[in-house]
């Protein structure tokens, strides 16, 4: 499998998991029992910290290339 591929599947996980979030946070904000509502929230607090933990696994990491013309240049002389 390509990165290219690999990272369209973590973005669309990462896109899934905030829909999830948004979801439960709607039915959270519709529930009339405050315990349920309560036990809703822990799912979207889980949901959202597992979508930016994937979009964060999604963005492109910088190649050893790229890194090392991140280094600042020093000079003699």
């Amino acid at each position: 499998m390509g990165r290219t591929k690999r990272k369209l599947i973590k973005l669309s996980r990462a896109e899934l998991l905030h829909e999830r979030a948004v979801f439960f946070k709607r039915l959270a904000i519709g529930a009339a029992d405050p315990g349920f509502a309560e036990k809703l929230q822990i799912l979207v607090d889980e949901y959202e910290a597992e979508a930016a933990q994937a979009a964060l696994q999604a963005s492109p990491q910088p190649g050893f290339g790229e890194a090392l013309n991140a280094q600042p240049q020093h000079q003699t002389g």
